[in-house]
């Protein structure tokens, strides 16, 4: 699948849950979604990574090394897209370097 663009990274008001919306060959919108599983503000725990086609509704569970590979592909477009007005820039980079680092843990069991 060849990315088209980057939307946005963002929190979502869901108590927390960090995503990048992007756009693929297709036409589709995608989200790589990392779900908030507790709401502490503090120190928040995400469940496994999704990867949702937001035009179809299908969501495919990823693995955290799947996630990164996605992030890896993504982050270069982030730093040649135009900045949003509404968002800074560093504030995405936040969620992008939060989202890496979430790719890295090891899962718990």
């Amino acid at each position: 699948m060849k990315i088209n663009h980057i939307f946005r990274f963002e929190k979502l008001r869901d108590g927390g849950s960090l995503i990048v919306s992007f756009q693929s060959d297709d036409s589709c919108e995608y989200w790589l979604m990392y779900p908030v599983a507790s709401v502490d503000p503090k120190a928040p725990k995400f469940k496994e990574p999704i990867l949702i086609n937001r035009t179809t509704g299908v969501e495919v569970e990823l693995s955290r090394s799947g996630a990164k590979q996605w992030l890896i592909k993504l982050k270069p477009m982030f730093y040649y897209r135009e900045e949003h007005s509404h968002v800074s820039k560093q504030s995405e980079e936040q969620i992008l370097n939060d989202m890496l680092a979430l790719s890295e843990e090891i899962t718990q069991q």
